[in-house]
């Protein structure tokens, strides 16, 4: 497998990914609490295996730390597993809209751009 690094197309796709994690992270939760292989599986399917994550519990953490998120309760998943659900605060609501609204901003902008293409101006 190539080395993924910054200057090449799969370095874009790795960064875009990390960038916007938290946002998707959160817009499932804001429909559901999930458990981690729960966020796992609908961030892959709803994204049409374009966005796939292995281990959430770094980002999650770090969410909890923030109080974006919480650990609500443990059950029994479908699987028949005992899981740990998360869920959104109040908090976390404000911020996915404050990320959805800065994603949009931006890629507006970038699209916007990408359609004048590489003609010159005036041409």
């Amino acid at each position: 497998m190539p080395e993924i690094r910054s200057g090449s197309a799969q370095g874009l796709e790795e960064n875009l990914k990390k960038a916007v994690a938290e946002m998707l992270v959160l817009s499932l939760l804001s429909r559901e609490d999930m458990h981690a292989p729960q966020i796992i599986r609908s961030l892959e399917e709803e994204s049409g295996r374009a966005l796939t994550m292995t281990s959430p519990y770094m980002l999650l953490y770090r969410l909890i730390e923030k109080e974006y998120i919480l650990e609500a309760y443990k059950k029994i998943a479908p699987d028949g597993r005992r899981r740990q659900y998360y869920q959104i605060t109040e908090e976390g609501r404000g911020y996915l809209e404050a990320l959805k609204a800065v994603y949009r901003r931006v890629s507006a902008g970038v699209e916007q751009l990408l359609e004048r293409g590489t003609e010159p101006d005036g041409q």
